[in-house]
């Protein structure tokens, strides 16, 4: 990690911490801290052109509106303009497949963010995105695929029934959640934006196992019932 952002942090916490690596993402680099009782994680941002699609002001504004939700990260610091973000620690990844307890309460986490009042102005502009992964692609390696899985995502979602923009983690998969105690915790809201439900949607299908019958219980999908769900969407991955 770069020495200014070691002594940014221990100014912050007025104190020195002995910071180990973690498994990093794709991305982002991870460390973590233990000290006087207390367990800290350290993210240290990736430069820009590494986090396609990433929004840090953004994810500075919905974190701190999520502050106290039970299944929110508690989160210290996070900076759009200093490169790293502090949290406490909330655990290991929790064991595939999701326990059922654990289940239940990712479903309540989406429920609620769902019924959140965020800025629309905050909303994630997909059209916009999709162009821009089209020419971040361009001359790559399997760029003429990976440019047809980018046309085949948006038209599957324009085909889909449109519903309100919710609160959307766009990023729900097994490694971001987080279980200590029982309890369930959901990190890495670098993507999180007010958007389409059915990205998370099909996160919890695909990722989780959920049926589409319990998706069609979730508040952004109250009026659209679980039978068109059950008619057009694939099984859970096996």
């Amino acid at each position: 990690m770069p020495s200014d952002i070691f002594t940014a942090v221990h100014r912050f916490l007025d104190a020195e911490y002995d910071w180990q690596p973690l498994g990093c993402g794709s991305s982002n680099r991870l460390y973590r801290a233990d000290a006087a009782g207390q367990t800290l994680v350290l993210r240290v941002n990736a430069p820009p052109g590494l986090a396609q699609g990433v929004d840090r002001r953004r994810e500075a504004q919905l974190l701190a509106r999520l502050a106290g939700q039970v299944w929110a990260p508690v989160v210290h610091h996070c900076d759009p303009d200093a490169g790293w973000l502090l949290m406490d620690w909330h655990g290991e990844t929790p064991a595939r497949p999701l326990a059922a307890p654990l289940k239940r309460q990712l479903m309540q986490a989406v429920a609620d963010w769902q019924q959140l009042e965020i800025d629309e102005g905050l909303a994630i502009d997909y059209r916009q995105l999709f162009d821009h992964y089209r020419r971040q692609l361009l001359g790559l390696p399997m760029s003429k695929a990976l440019l047809q899985l980018i046309e085949r995502l948006e038209q599957g979602h324009e085909a889909l029934p449109k519903l309100p923009l919710t609160l959307t983690h766009h990023d729900l998969h097994h490694a971001n959640l987080c279980a200590q105690d029982g309890r369930l915790v959901i990190v890495d809201w670098e993507y999180g934006a007010p958007g389409s439900p059915w990205f998370d949607a099909a996160a919890l299908v695909r990722e989780f196992g959920v049926t589409p019958r319990d998706v069609a219980r979730l508040p952004a999908f109250a009026e659209l019932g679980h039978q068109p769900l059950e008619r057009g969407w694939p099984g859970p991955a096996g």
